[in-house]
């Protein structure tokens, strides 16, 4: 009898080895797996995001996460509605968010930006304001502006303009030719992809600087593995950064030029 219940208990001890050899096997398995998030990208921000889901944002955004085993799966909105999206949890980040104070409570944001930006004041040169800082702006100034998009703390503060909001560039750039508005603020590399595109380089140009932001990826509060992931941003960023890998993707900025205008 004590040689059965020997036995019956070296066997339970075995089953109970194989189990824990097999429950490991199924964690590494699982740590193994590629993890996948769901971004909203914006449509109209080109050259970082376009509508066809290009863009340096989106290169460096998949590079960066594909570094640390993490897939992208990046659908294309309108950036207000990506901002909404991503505020409510219905996906894990937003491309393209610019760190300040309307924002810094709303998102979880990495160590790193994707990169800085410049935004300036645009105008039609044939109608130009006499005036070289916007801080000194004439009385009822119309400035036209994207909807939903970041301008800096300052934007809110400044005397005498009438803000008039637009949902995308090419509004904006027509407003302006058509003296509908005085002045757009536009992001700068992005206003050159535009204008050239439209073919009017020699009407519209640009006049004094707005402000500079750092521009990020930036995360869901709604997702709790949302400090995780921008970790994980921060070390694929690095990780492209030193291999060069970064410096050749934001090298590959060129201007998109076309002879037809499209108003």
């Amino acid at each position: 009898m004590q040689a059965k219940r020997i036995a019956a208990k070296n066997a339970i001890s075995g089953i109970g080895l194989i189990l824990s050899v097999f429950l490991s096997n199924l964690s590494w398995a699982e740590e193994d797996k590629l993890y996948s998030i769901k971004l909203a990208a914006e449509d109209n921000w080109a050259p970082y995001a376009e509508a066809s889901g290009t863009g340096i944002s989106h290169s460096l955004i998949n590079s960066a996460f594909s570094r640390v085993g993490v897939q992208v799966d990046s659908i294309v909105v309108p950036y207000s509605r990506a901002v909404v999206m991503a505020k409510k949890g219905i996906v894990d980040g937003v491309f393209n968010l610019v760190k300040e104070r309307s924002t810094e409570d709303h998102f979880i944001f990495g160590e790193q930006p994707l990169f800085s930006a410049s935004a300036s004041f645009y105008q039609n040169v044939n109608t130009p304001l006499d005036v070289h800082d916007k801080w000194k702006l004439p009385a009822h100034t119309k400035v036209g502006i994207i909807e939903g998009y970041e301008y800096g703390d300052e934007l809110h503060l400044l005397p005498n303009i009438h803000i008039v909001k637009l949902s995308n560039h090419n509004q904006l750039i027509n407003l302006l030719l058509l003296d509908r508005i005085d002045l757009a603020i536009m992001y700068d590399l992005v206003a050159e992809q535009y204008i050239a595109q439209m073919g009017v380089t020699t009407e519209i140009k640009q006049t004094f600087h707005n402000h500079t932001g750092n521009v990020y990826l930036a995360f869901s509060k709604e997702n709790p593995q949302a400090n995780s992931l921008a970790k994980l941003l921060d070390t694929g960023i690095s990780s492209l950064k030193q291999d060069g890998s970064y410096q050749k993707i934001m090298a590959s900025i060129t201007p998109k030029v076309s002879n037809d205008r499209q108003r």
